[in-house]
């Protein structure tokens, strides 16, 4: 995935075949945060405070059931990418590169909370079984895609990132 430029407010990009592949499935994972995982207070949950837990899972299920139609939405846009001969170009806008980041972290996130939570700096490596073992390229491959969107809105690299080529 490969920023082009900016024009009249979108942001192109350059998709390889594979990377736009990629890229649909990735959306496709959407969501992969537990609503478990958030919780009003990192505190021993209360009978006080279940009413309050259990308005935070309901208004996160909206929220991701809403986001959710909006994947669906954007994947069945036939128009979003146009084909060119090294494969696809697409351009979002500022809001829809904002929403994309919002569900790609939420991807990259629920992954490595599937995986353990990994922290490869303190020796503990990836929970990788058969269950498991599809989040670690969805990890990777959402953050691949979040640095890219992060970059061209911020103008550090034009550069982009490519899918390491087949053996």
């Amino acid at each position: 995935m490969k920023f082009l430029r900016r024009v009249d407010g979108r942001y192109e990009f350059q998709f390889g075949r594979r990377e736009q592949h990629v890229f649909r499935e990735v959306l496709r994972a959407y969501p992969v945060v537990p609503l478990e995982h958030h919780r009003v207070t990192r505190a021993e949950p209360t009978s006080a405070l279940a009413d309050a837990q259990k308005l935070l899972h309901d208004s996160l299920a909206g929220m991701k059931a809403e986001a959710r139609r909006w994947v669906e939405v954007f994947l069945a846009d036939l128009h979003r990418f146009s084909p060119t001969p090294e494969g696809a170009r697409a351009s979002f806008t500022r809001e829809e590169m904002e929403w994309l980041l919002q569900v790609l972290n939420d991807i990259r996130v629920g992954s490595w909370l599937q995986l353990g939570c990994p922290d490869p700096e303190a020796g503990q490596r990836p929970r990788l079984t058969a269950e498991t073992a599809r989040y670690l390229p969805l990890m990777e491959m959402a953050g691949a895609f979040e640095y890219a969107l992060l970059a061209a809105l911020d103008g550090t690299d034009g550069v982009g990132w490519a899918p390491p080529p087949r053996e």
